[in-house]
């Protein structure tokens, strides 16, 4: 079947006006950004932690709206961290989505750098990829409290 010039035009204005529609009725992707939260003893930091020697965090992915406040409501999968410095380690958890953090030597060249991947499915179905930098830095473990007591004696009464 040949088609003329002006059936080929109506064909190709009716293929923009049916992709336009597929376009508008598409989902749209809610998370627009991720972060990882650290939590521990010091409190709750996204994408930076500085802990001493012996301390440990627990790393987690959260994932924002366009506001970047606003939890999304997607739900993490596939993630990963990656970190590779004596300073620290990053374990994932046997949950798959966090990771313990813990504080191994103090950091020689300031704070490094890692990255936390994943895979969000929003509450809509739609599925993005994420990767996320983050930085660890490792200070020296604080002194412990002074001793006072230095010595003991045993003390004996006058014999009667």
């Amino acid at each position: 079947m040949e088609f003329d010039h002006r059936t080929h035009a109506l064909l190709e204005r009716i293929l923009k006006v049916v992709e336009r529609i597929d376009q508008r009725l598409a989902p749209k992707q809610l998370t627009r950004s991720v972060a990882v939260r650290f939590t521990g003893d010091f409190g709750m930091s996204l994408n930076a932690l500085t802990l001493n020697v012996g301390q440990t965090s627990q790393a987690s992915v959260v994932e924002f709206l366009a506001d970047g406040v606003t939890a999304s409501g997607g739900v993490p999968s596939n993630v990963a961290y990656a970190f590779s410095d004596p300073s620290a380690t990053v374990v994932l958890n046997a949950d798959g989505l966090t990771a313990t953090v813990t504080g191994v030597a103090a950091s020689t060249a300031g704070a490094v750098t890692g990255t936390m991947t994943c895979t969000i499915t929003d509450t809509d179905g739609v599925v993005s990829n994420w990767s996320q930098p983050f930085t660890i830095l490792v200070g020296v473990t604080p002194p412990p409290p002074a001793q006072l007591t230095q010595s003991v004696a045993v003390s004996f009464t006058t014999p009667q």
